[in-house]
């Protein structure tokens, strides 16, 4: 392709993305990150622009204007990488590596020295590629495939910024202060179309890849507590019944004693605050691949995967006690909530799903039986005939 239809290409994907995600940041919510993925095109755009008629403006903005549009341009791009991985950000910080090139822009200009803008303005171009880079790999998106497009557009980025500080370092001569002034080469409006093109089509689908994760993670949970729900819980325990290798678990099924009167003395305000609190206290004393449910009501289970006997017979007293001490601000200082349990430990070797949590049931209400407050081991339960 010639020269003016890869600008005019460029110029166009910008242009449309741009309006797609103002477009997108109008009709849904949380839209900070289509705002400034609008902003990042829009702005790069202009600074396209600026460069193509680079030649034509004065001497001074040519050395501050476009590179300033351009690192501002970046700076949204982190911006909105750093909001989606709900990390710390201020919107200061967008204009921060802008501003530190105006600083380097109008220092080479009284100096006389494009190569102290060139490189100066391609050192702080590659940070921002990295900080980018570092934002769209941090935990937040784990098991999302279209941040890989992205960290692959920007570190194609931060590979060119690092050679062209190579290439300004060297003492070649320059045409001009621009930081990319050799962008209407063929090779670079092509990469630039590249990388439009990239981070265009992976940031939509990375955002919407990002809505299905939470309403998949939405439909896993109870809506109060947090916790898993009933579907939930009952599918990781049957993948465990059924897995080709077989490790010991525990099976804990609790209910809160005598809750009912928690809703009728105190409301049912109350006792959802109740259940809230019993969940937080539970999950501060449970491993990370533990599964904890609400099963409905007052009823709660946990799946405790790799456990022996002794220690699930630990975690369950552990629970039954933590959930004994809890204070609410709703009731007076002496006011207490209880909890039985019912327990099964073993490797469920051929065994159904519903005779397991027959079973645990069971020895719950033996737990309520017996006084309530405590634990129950379930009987051994022997393999399904076949």
């Amino acid at each position: 392709m010639d020269l003016l239809t890869l600008f005019s290409a460029n110029l166009l994907l910008l242009l449309i993305f741009a309006i797609s995600f103002q477009s997108m940041s109008l009709r849904v919510t949380p839209n900070a990150h289509w705002r400034s993925w609008a902003a990042a095109n829009a702005l790069l755009a202009i600074a396209l622009i600026c460069f193509a008629f680079e030649r034509v403006l004065p001497t001074f903005v040519a050395y501050v204007l476009p590179n300033t549009l351009l690192l501002l341009g970046f700076g949204f791009h982190l911006y909105a990488a750093r909001v989606l991985a709900r990390l710390p950000n201020k919107l200061s910080d967008v204009f921060a590596p802008a501003a530190s090139y105006v600083l380097v822009g109008v220092l080479a200009y009284v100096l006389s020295d494009p190569m102290l803008a060139y490189v100066g303005g391609n050192v702080i171009f590659t940070l921002l590629c990295v900080a980018t880079i570092v934002a769209y790999t941090s935990k937040n998106f784990h098991g999302l495939i279209s941040v890989i497009g992205l960290v692959l557009a920007f570190f194609f980025l931060a590979a060119v910024g690092g050679l062209r500080i190579f290439h300004g370092l060297a003492g070649d001569e320059f045409a001009g202060p621009g930081m990319i002034n050799d962008m209407m080469q063929d090779l670079h409006l092509m990469s630039a179309m590249l990388f439009v093109s990239l981070t265009g089509a992976f940031s939509t689908a990375l955002s919407f890849e990002q809505v299905a994760q939470r309403h998949k993670e939405a439909a896993m949970r109870d809506p109060l507590t947090g916790a898993y729900n009933r579907r939930e819980f009952q599918a990781r325990l049957e993948d465990m019944l059924h897995a080709s290798s077989k490790k010991t678990f525990g099976l804990l099924n609790f209910d809160l004693d005598h809750f009912k009167q928690v809703n009728d003395q105190f409301g049912h305000l109350a006792g959802d605050q109740a259940l809230v609190k019993v969940v937080a206290a539970t999950k501060a004393q449970l491993r990370k691949d533990d599964c904890f449910a609400r099963l409905g009501g007052e009823e709660f289970a946990v799946l405790l995967p790799d456990i022996s006997r002794e220690n699930a017979a630990k975690v369950a007293d552990r629970l039954r006690q933590r959930i004994s001490e809890i204070q609410f601000d709703f009731a007076p200082a002496n006011f207490r909530i209880t909890a039985s349990a019912g327990i099964y430990h073993g490797d469920g070797t051929e065994l159904v799903m519903e005779d397991l949590l027959q079973a645990v049931d069971e020895s719950l209400y033996r737990s309520k039986n017996n006084g309530r407050n405590c634990v129950t081991f379930a009987p051994s339960l022997k393999p399904v005939a076949v």
